[in-house]
């Protein structure tokens, strides 16, 4: 009997709903009813129905296991204050990002975490989305800030978005588009257009964005590192869609232009990824300020 299914029993109870009780514990609403249909299959019987086909209560059988899971947790949780001195948690939570975030998010939160939680280490590590997120279910990772595509679903994790990043068009400031009042998809009909990873979440984007406004063959050239590719960009070797986030620096100090589109740009979603086991205070401080400093992005 997995104390996670406990937790997710008892927060329904406090909460009086499955959405409020998987808000509550940072988990999406399908993760939130596989845990009570584990906890069920284990004690081989129905411990909720619906009111009115609405309002959520227990059955008997619930009500007869309510208070022993209730006394069973605060127990627990006194356990945990006992050993306060000497942690039962990780001294060490280890965190994952891409390359493109970390430059202008880590250092900030990473100074809000040392402040606020001053016996941890919290190592950086730099992978893939994919493996990322795959680190996390597998317990390598504790935190992971990644790009996955939105329709993608991963109940098996605690996931939440937090932001929506910017992609734009950006090209050398001696480029012939920077001429044009606006640009449309099939203008770069002609343009060699350069590319991160076929397989990253923001060139699907993009390449979604192009066909769906007329430019379905385009020249395009993948390049695997995000230095070489605004490298080429700026010496005119082509053009880029990019996340605004990525060239902030070139575009302030005049080494790349941004190309007005006329059509709206879809932006790349922006995922944290969260273990199951990482503390509950280090959690909510990590949200919250994840999305604060996006949100001045």
């Amino acid at each position: 009997m997995e104390l996670k299914n406990i937790e997710a029993f008892l927060m329904i109870v406090e909460k009086g709903s499955f959405s409020a009780a998987a808000d509550s514990l940072y988990i999406s609403q399908p993760a939130i009813s596989v845990r009570i249909q584990q906890l069920e299959k284990h004690l081989n019987s129905t411990l909720f129905e619906r009111e009115n086909g609405q309002k959520i209560k227990l059955t008997p059988a619930g009500k007869k296991v309510y208070h022993y899971f209730y006394e069973a947790f605060q127990l627990i949780e006194k356990a945990q204050e006992v050993l306060k001195e000497e942690p039962v948690i990780p001294k060490k939570i280890n965190i994952s990002c891409t390359n493109h975030m970390g430059v202008e998010i880590m250092p900030e939160i990473l100074k809000i975490l040392y402040d606020c939680f001053s016996g941890f280490e919290f190592p950086i590590n730099i992978k893939s989305s994919e493996q990322i997120m795959e680190d996390i279910r597998t317990g390598k990772m504790d935190i992971g800030f990644a790009y996955t595509n939105p329709k993608e679903k991963h109940q098996d994790l605690s996931v939440i978005k937090i932001a929506d990043e910017q992609n734009i068009l950006v090209c050398a400031p001696d480029h012939p588009l920077t001429k044009l009042n606006k640009v449309v998809p099939p203008d770069l009909h002609n343009e060699r257009i350069i590319v991160y990873h076929h397989e990253f979440v923001t060139t699907k984007i993009i390449d979604d964005f192009l066909k769906k406004n007329h430019l379905k063959e385009y020249k395009k050239v993948e390049i695997n590192n995000v230095g070489w590719l605004k490298m080429m960009v700026r010496k005119g070797l082509g053009v880029a869609f990019l996340q605004e986030i990525i060239v902030r620096e070139e575009l302030n100090n005049g080494k790349l232009v941004k190309v007005p589109i006329g059509k709206s740009i879809p932006p790349t979603p922006v995922y944290l990824f969260l273990h199951s086991d990482l503390p509950q205070n280090i959690k909510e401080t990590v949200i919250q300020t994840s999305k604060r400093i996006f949100s001045k992005l």
